[in-house]
């Protein structure tokens, strides 16, 4: 066995360079800025929609960053094409103006096909662009209090640029990208589409103005949202992407309430809630992130916040993270958030939990004229049979990721109870549940989880007065693929037999994943949430997966403790680690399920050996 283990390791390490292969990098990034076709139809308005639909990547931020960071990794004919997307653009004629306020330079193009051609003479369209910058400079500095970005000269720099091609509203650049070593703190410039006149703009913002309102919505929305970006590199640039594009997004209305094209983002989010509050997605397709609600649809959770705390807790933050060290690379917000929570007098699980019965108790106390524009969040079961069995269709069992939820529907029928009795397998901690009756004049019931008798009785079930019943599952923690399960016939539920190990991972496991996270040296890495985010996705999925992930968490915690006790061995941990990540990382799902596989292989083969010889 030890022999066997030596040669899977030396054959990870010979495949190292083909997987690696610098190739895919650059075709991910000429595909992304050179081959983008517009864009997808967006979502005209906020209508329900039973399915995702695709809507316009609102913003550039996260992919020209990715392309700076992984600069270096580029060939050099692939740098030559793309360098024009990490550099200030370059106008015709440009001609700047100055803002009323002085805040704001803006740099527009006298000819060519960079020159905004709007519905309104020129002058006035630069005027209200560099009013609507200071409109949002009153705002998010002057009244909320967020500190001003750092600028080079005192004055900030916006571009108006053609950018329908790559879909994008705007984008914020920081400078330089990536900072010098220490640095966290940088300055930036936006650039923002020159007139939002093109198709891609005007879908987007809901409502039956006219071409040239719809165009000044689309300014104001990109101006708050972007200038928030430059808000947080002022803060700090290792930001973790998913908050900084939920915050920005949802600065949107608060400075201009009247737009509501935020709310485009919502569905998505809320028929992918089974996904982690803190996914993003930077390296596979642009539109991964709007399709499936990742940062631009929690934005809602910002709304919670703001809702439920006396304090100005997005802003403490964002000031947070700017105490916050680095060690190169992005900071996760997540424990952030719980520290600043935990300063009121809460934690992030305790609000993760009461914002998901907010959604479905729809008690917002902001913006009440928009909540009838608030997605309905879907079901991922609904039963109308009954009794349900261990054996129901769909499964009765629950898996989650961190900071994930899932509501289950339950319909009266003739079938039913006059009490609707829910009886769970043993509750994790991590795991919080609640249910809720609601009736037929739309007010709601909530019955709460009995932790002595391991159930949920929802009494009067089948009164005609009962719409629904519903029942809330959320993952209250940082631990992955928590699992739980209910009946209502009192059976025990069919747990798959990898529940037990992944239910008990939270304890320095780091979620389950023992190795990755000896190699890293925390949970919170964000290659440690790239392995994580693979075994919810494409292992805890199916049952062979589930049996190498049990296998897996039975003989990996042994090896992990001699790992994280030798820094060289957590050195080669790394390196074998590296092929699995740029294979998830980059879409190659069945390269990495081979290379996962061999690992798991030469994990047994060295712990059932029991010999290691560490120099």
């Amino acid at each position: 066995m030890k022999r066997l283990t030596i040669f899977l390791c030396s054959l990870l390490l010979s495949a190292l360079p083909l997987l690696a292969h610098g190739g895919e990098l650059d075709d991910y990034y000429l595909k992304a800025f050179t081959g983008a076709t517009g864009g997808n139809t967006p979502l005209a308005g906020a209508v329900l929609q039973a399915e995702p639909v695709a809507v316009v990547a609102h913003c550039g931020m996260p992919l020209r960053r990715g392309l700076a960071q992984d600069w270096s990794k580029l060939a050099t004919a692939t740098q030559v094409v793309l360098a024009k997307y990490v550099a200030a653009p370059v106008l015709t004629g440009d001609t700047p103006i100055l803002s009323s306020g002085g805040h704001f330079r803006i740099h527009y193009a006298t000819s060519g096909t960079d020159m905004p051609t709007p519905l309104i003479p020129l002058n006035t369209w630069i005027t209200t662009v560099a009013d609507t910058f200071e409109n949002v400079y009153k705002t998010e500095i002057t009244s909320m209090g967020y500190n001003a970005p750092p600028v080079s000269g005192g004055i900030y720099d916006v571009y108006l640029q053609a950018l329908n091609s790559q879909a994008e509203f705007g984008f914020t650049q920081p400078v330089p990208d990536p900072p010098a070593q220490g640095v966290v703190s940088v300055s930036s410039y936006i650039v923002i589409d020159k007139d939002f006149l093109n198709s891609v703009f005007q879908n987007s913002i809901p409502g039956n103005d006219t071409a040239d309102v719809k165009a000044q919505k689309a300014l104001k929305i990109t101006a708050a949202h972007e200038f928030h970006h430059a808000i947080q590199f002022g803060y700090n640039y290792f930001f973790d992407t998913w908050y900084a594009e939920a915050t920005s997004t949802w600065m949107e209305d608060e400075v201009y309430d009247a737009v509501n094209q935020l709310y485009n983002y919502l569905p998505a989010y809320f028929q992918h809630t089974t996904e982690s509050l803190d996914k993003f997605v930077i390296n596979p397709t642009a539109n991964d992130n709007v399709t499936f609600g990742y940062g631009y649809g929690r934005w809602i959770f910002n709304r919670y916040l703001t809702e439920t705390f006396p304090t100005p807790v997005i802003k403490n933050v964002w000031v947070r993270l700017s105490t916050t060290p680095s060690s190169g690379g992005d900071i996760p917000m997540a424990p952030l958030i719980d520290d600043v929570l935990k300063g009121n007098s809460s934690s992030l699980g305790t609000a993760f939990f009461d914002f998901c019965k907010r959604l479905y108790l729809r008690n917002w106390q902001s913006h009440t004229g928009e909540i009838s524009l608030i997605h309905p969040v879907v079901p991922t079961a609904s039963y109308s049979s009954f009794p349900i069995t261990a054996s129901a269709t769909p499964s009765t069992v629950t898996t989650l990721p961190h900071y994930s939820f899932a509501f289950i529907r339950f319909v009266n029928s003739s079938s039913s109870l006059s009490d609707l009795t829910l009886t769970f397998s043993t509750k994790p901690a991590t795991m919080s549940i609640t249910a809720f009756k609601k009736l037929t004049d739309g007010s709601i019931q909530e019955f709460p989880f009995d932790s002595t008798n391991g159930r949920i009785v929802i009494t009067n079930f089948t009164s005609s007065s009962t719409s629904e019943a519903v029942l809330l599952i959320a993952n209250t923690s940082t631990s992955d693929g928590q699992t739980i399960g209910f009946t209502s016939d009192g059976s025990a539920p069919n747990l798959p037999s990898s529940s037990t190990s992944t239910a008990s991972s939270g304890g320095g496991g780091g979620g389950g994943c023992f190795i990755a996270t000896a190699a890293y040296g925390s949970y919170l890495h964000p290659k440690v949430q790239v392995l994580r985010e693979f075994r919810d996705r494409y292992l805890l999925t199916n049952a062979v997966g589930r049996q190498l992930v049990a296998l897996y968490y039975r003989l990996s915690p042994p090896l992990a403790d001699i790992i994280a006790r030798h820094e060289r061995l957590r050195a080669g941990t790394r390196i074998l680690l590296t092929p699995v990540i740029f294979a998830v990382e980059h879409g190659k799902v069945s390269i990495a399920a081979l290379v996962v596989t061999l690992l798991v292989m030469g994990g047994a083969g060295a712990v059932t050996g029991r010999r290691c010889s560490v120099g």
